[in-house]
């Protein structure tokens, strides 16, 4: 921010009447006055981009109106049963609602069969239509689809963001040298010989009290920071179209906060999701102060923070995309500008460094890493120095008796994975949590009707719900149930709460397995091995693999599409096998092996790419904890027992942030156990959808599906069918 010594006061001179130099004098005024100009065509540029949002958003949304108008049939006209001849209007061409928008109703009459009357009710039930689906639609950014529109709209949003601190800058120098244009007046005496000949002592000296103080101004710390902030403006204002979509790539779930807070974006349900209104009505009221947090959030998260907040002791269950880690570090802002000290989040290893990434990007808070060798230096650090400590479930669980001073906030991330109430971890983070004002824990894990586990969760925060609820395991897909838990869990889907998420568009590709792929098959089936069956395709010379020339068929798709891709397998051997086929493109593989640190310098690199780029990852290890919204394209080497493993994987990508529509391919060759496995997934596909939201034990009964009673029939049944040339390896 500008400092408060650019404030001048005009001073009389010890000789006033002494006219001042006509080169300086003319030099001086110019400066000033373009100075002035300048900063205000800051604020000017502002109002403009702010215009344009507004002018070009209402383009994209009456062209997204139009098009869900022409997904209605005519025969919608007739919904409410208005006896309107929908005969005629097929008769004349009308297939649907968009054709009638916007036309007269004289165009309308005209119509063979449609008289005066049925006009009237065809346009009124039309502007009906279209206003119900205005409503409804949202500004929605197609990087592949670059209109003019949308140019203008990315433009004007770019320009908001990134000169925000710019426009704040402006606004106070403007204030500061709030008597330079009046100045520019007095002091224009002082340029012109007949108004100062004519000039009596008075305005004579006016006249060179003014010319000193603007003097003072151009030539001072005020002219050398307006320059500056000019000229960084002047970058900012005027940025290549690639330039702009590049900043919206990387920074899209700015973009799309921002046209919530123009309120281009409709609120598909409110963000408290069915909580009891005297609970939001508290939660609303809360004055959450964002001064320390750099991001701007959306609706639900500002939501989600303040009932952190209000309640003190709460589980954040919000599924994963939906940024729980910047609601997280929300409310240790709001914390942090009331005055509060001594922060720590515990997650699990594998997301130190980048929970430390996400607290530099989106806070001016100081933090520090507590993990390793130095662990104790680096507790005293934290301690006596910084703001926010990030620890891992096995340090606390070392150093959690000397942290034996208040602390303000404990986020715990991943919480599901302390749900043993016997595990040494979970000591630790109860004995931490006794001296912690506010304590979160965060899990993307659906926990309704997992009552057992919810109740455990819940009992480390707020033990008088959690023994209200252990009776109402039955009861726990109802609305008596939800306002039981309201006071301590809270959770979105990304349905309810993101309209501008792109498609999700998933495929099986089944492929013909090679003869090559049939030997090594058969040899793995007659060992009854199991886990080299469902590496099938991948143990081979690849340059004889169908699922290898599919990846790579996928992989040049990927390139030519502007796209980057996650590949993703169970297995280490198979993600060696894919970086070796892919050469320089692949990056990885991420392993359970791999550090913290290298794992994340792998991922920036990943994200620093060109499109084409692959990142391998092990579906245990990449799965988990990451966003990795650069990727469009997900694929899996083979089918995961779990269906949660891929359910996870993908939601690396598919997350609050995407903008291209997302892409995931599952390699199986027909024939073999990639059927097996795909069949129970499949006939189990729509109980796993509500599982996963609704009940524990159908999920755990999924994902325990391979036992091995059920991978010894499948081993059978595959040794069965094997045909006796290709029994011979």
């Amino acid at each position: 921010m500008i400092e408060n010594a650019h404030r001048q006061v005009i001073t009389p001179m010890s000789n006033p009447l002494l006219r001042p130099d006509q080169g300086r004098a003319k030099a001086v005024l110019g400066a000033a006055e373009g100075l002035w100009w300048h900063l205000s065509g800051i604020l000017d540029s502002r109002r403009a981009a702010q215009d344009d949002i507004a002018r070009h958003a209402q383009d994209l949304l009456h062209k997204s109106a139009m098009a869900e108008l022409g997904k209605l049939d005519i025969d919608t006209l007739n919904a409410a049963k208005q006896g309107i001849r929908v005969s005629a209007l097929r008769k004349a061409g009308v297939q649907h609602l968009g054709q009638l928008y916007g036309l007269s109703l004289g165009r309308i009459t005209h119509i063979d069969g449609i008289g005066e009357q049925t006009a009237l009710k065809i346009k009124a039930t039309v502007d009906a239509a279209y206003s119900a689906v205005r409503a409804t639609c949202g500004v929605h950014i197609d990087i592949q689809a670059q209109t003019p529109q949308q140019n203008a709209l990315l433009l004007g949003l770019f320009v908001l963001l990134r000169g925000d601190t710019l426009f704040a800058q402006a606004e106070y120098m403007l204030e500061s040298g709030a008597a330079i244009p009046s100045a520019l007046k007095e002091a224009a005496r002082t340029v012109k010989g007949l108004k100062w000949m004519f000039s009596g002592r008075g305005s004579k000296t006016a006249a060179v009290n003014a010319f000193e103080y603007l003097a003072a101004m151009v030539e001072g710390p005020f002219g050398q920071d307006a320059r500056a902030l000019i000229d960084a403006f002047g970058g900012l204002a005027r940025p290549t179209k690639q330039a702009v979509y590049a900043d919206f790539e990387q920074s899209a779930a700015a973009y799309y906060a921002r046209l919530e807070q123009l309120k281009l974006i409709p609120a598909l349900d409110a963000p408290a999701s069915g909580l009891p209104q005297e609970i939001v009505a508290l939660i609303e009221q809360y004055p959450l102060d964002l001064r320390h947090l750099r991001a701007t959030l959306r609706g639900y998260q500002t939501f989600g923070a303040k009932y952190v907040l209000q309640q003190r002791m709460a589980l954040l269950g919000d599924e994963m995309g939906l940024g729980k880690t910047v609601q997280a570090l929300a409310v240790i802002a709001d914390l942090k500008a009331r005055g509060k000290t001594h922060f720590l989040v515990v997650c699990p290893a594998g997301v130190l460094v980048n929970w430390k990434r996400e607290v530099d990007k989106h806070t001016d808070l100081t933090s520090v890493v507590i993990h390793g060798h130095d662990k104790e230096d680096e507790l005293n650090i934290w301690r006596d120095e910084v703001d926010i400590g990030i620890t891992n479930y096995e340090t606390i669980t070392r150093l959690a008796g000397q942290i034996d001073f208040p602390v303000s906030a404990l986020v715990v991330d991943e919480a599901h994975f302390v749900k043993n109430p016997q595990a040494q971890r979970t000591a630790a983070l109860l004995y931490v949590a006794r001296q912690s004002e506010l304590v979160l824990y965060m899990t993307g894990t659906p926990l309704e009707n997992r009552v057992d586990e919810m109740c455990f969760l819940m009992g480390c925060l707020r033990p008088d719900v959690a023994d209200r609820v252990r009776s109402m395991k039955a009861l726990s897909a109802t609305a008596q149930f939800r306002q039981e838990i309201a006071p301590v869990y809270l959770r979105r889907l990304r349905v309810d709460v993101l309209s501008e998420l792109p498609d999700l568009i998933e495929s099986a590709d089944w492929l013909e397995p090679t003869n090559y792929d049939l030997m090594a098959y058969s040899a793995a089936v007659s060992a009854g091995n199991f886990m080299a069956m469902r590496r099938i395709s991948w143990d081979i010379d690849l340059r004889q693999s169908a699922k290898a020339a599919r990846l790579l068929e996928l992989c040049e798709d990927a390139l030519e599409d502007g796209r980057k891709v996650i590949v993703f397998s169970f297995f280490i051997s198979t993600l060696n096998a894919v970086a070796q086929l892919l050469g320089a493109r692949a990056i990885g593989p991420i392993t359970g092996s791999v550090s913290n640190e290298a794992r994340q310098r792998l991922i920036d690199d990943f994200t620093a790419a060109p499109p084409g780029a692959v990142l391998v990852a092990q579906v245990q290890a990449g799965g988990v904890g990451l966003n990795i919204q650069a990727a469009s394209m997900v694929i899996f080497c083979e089918p995961q027992i779990k269906p949660s493993l891929e359910s996870q994987a993908i939601s690396r990508a598919y997350r609050m942030g995407q903008v291209r529509d997302v892409q995931v391919h599952r390699l199986l060759c027909e024939n073999t156990v990639d059927e097996h496995m795909m069949t129970i997934l499949d006939a189990k596909q729509t109980e796993f959808d509500i599982y996963a939201e609704e009940s524990a034990a159908g999920a755990a009964s999924l994902e325990n599906a391979a036992t091995s009673a059920w991978i010894s029939e499948v081993i059978r049944q595959e040794q069965a069918k094997l045909r006796p040339e290709a029994q011979q390896v």
